[in-house]
């Protein structure tokens, strides 16, 4: 039996947070890290947690059976379910490594509610009316809450992949999550859930529209300035496994992340949300080149690696990279540790902007000395 006093939390969203990582490299049980199964029982929590194919609630089983290949479409859920524990071969998550971390820091045990499920949009977590079953996403959520108990502490939410086939989905991605945080908050009367993020990583599907990719990132960095008790971290300078999908060592770090954010929310010391650019202000340079000061909060110690951060362009509004500007070599700013100094070819002009971590695929390392992620994003450089 699990102990009575669990703090809960949520994993929702699509398949980085359900988990694609090498259960080779899983983390091993902890007995202070429960799981909510998908069949519906509590146990030490043990990858993969999300197993589809034993789910309490039908909506996963009926999400996964387009996908099976011919042999398999007959098949029972329960011999499916046999076969996935034989085979199976990925599935590690971020959980676990959440968990961990959440009752080092606390002494509180966790319980963690796996609900996430791959290659899902924004639109299939809408809640369905009369949906008792868990037949939809939204459904299965509340149902597994209310079957689960215990003190509901907040969300972890990775998704939006789905959202960059479509640009037009992609530009209304912050309206669209901002309402579907605030549905949530009320149907759970919790004004002030907490509500973690991440932003999206990197990609090689060249399916995906790049601009589209960018403003969603875009807007996951934009929505703690709106939503209160909502953070976002990065994943966009984590390994991954495959094209789209992030490593299980990369996932222990994200999980880690995740953790310090919720421990932030929770007025832990030493702890902080993350790093954010306040603004980006031209510097003083030598004769002929430029400079360009990031002031930035919520660092902790100071950036890694020392020098040459990786990631940094100057672009104009309209996103396009300078044609004759570079950003040669970024570093911690001599003056104070916490900020990034910039050293391009020629001063920056004006409409310029400083962009970091843009497009699917870019070379981008720069953290802090808690392991907490800049994240991409784009800045207008101020006159100093």
């Amino acid at each position: 039996m699990p102990p009575q006093d669990l703090d809960i939390w949520v994993l929702a969203g699509q398949s980085n947070m359900e988990g694609v990582g090498e259960l080779t490299a899983a983390l091993p049980p902890d007995p202070r890290v429960w799981s909510f199964t998908s069949a519906g029982h509590w146990e030490v929590a043990e990858e993969p947690l999300h197993r589809f194919w034993e789910s309490m609630t039908p909506v996963h089983q009926h999400l996964r059976r387009p996908g099976l290949p011919a042999e398999q479409q007959g098949m029972s859920d329960a011999a499916l379910a046999a076969l996935e524990r034989t085979e199976r071969t990925h599935g590690t998550g971020l959980g676990l490594a959440f968990g961990m971390a959440m009752a080092d820091a606390t002494g509180t045990p966790v319980g963690l509610l796996p609900v996430a499920h791959g290659a899902t949009t924004l639109e299939m977590w809408e809640p369905v009316a009369g949906d008792e079953v868990g037949s939809s996403l939204y459904g299965a959520l509340q149902l597994r809450l209310r079957r689960a108990g215990g003190r509901l502490r907040g969300v972890l939410w990775y998704q939006g992949e789905s959202e960059c086939w479509d640009a037009a989905l992609a530009a209304s991605y912050a309206r669209r999550f901002t309402a579907w945080v605030a549905r949530l908050r009320a149907d759970l009367g919790q004004p002030d859930l907490p509500v973690l993020t991440v932003q999206l990583g990197r990609s090689t599907l060249n399916s995906i529209i790049v601009s589209a990719w960018d403003t969603v990132r875009q807007a996951q960095y934009d929505l703690p300035a709106t939503v209160p008790a909502l953070t976002v971290t990065s994943a966009v300078d984590l390994p991954l496994v495959d094209p789209i999908h992030i490593n299980a060592t990369a996932l222990v770090r994200l999980g880690r992340r995740m953790a310090r954010q919720a421990l932030a929310l929770q007025d832990m010391a030493g702890y902080t949300t993350g790093p954010r650019v306040a603004r980006a202000v031209a510097a003083p340079a030598p004769p002929g080149l430029g400079a360009v000061r990031l002031e930035c909060t919520g660092v902790t110690g100071r950036w890694h690696p020392a020098d040459n951060l990786a990631g940094f362009a100057l672009v104009d509004a309209a996103g396009r990279p300078a044609p004759d500007n570079y950003v040669f070599n970024a570093q911690p700013d001599p003056a104070d540790p916490t900020h990034l100094l910039l050293r391009c070819n020629l001063p920056a002009r004006p409409g310029d902007r400083v962009a970091y971590a843009q497009g699917l695929f870019p070379c981008a390392n720069v953290t802090d000395s808690a392991d907490m992620p800049l994240c991409s994003v784009v800045v207008p450089v101020a006159e100093s």
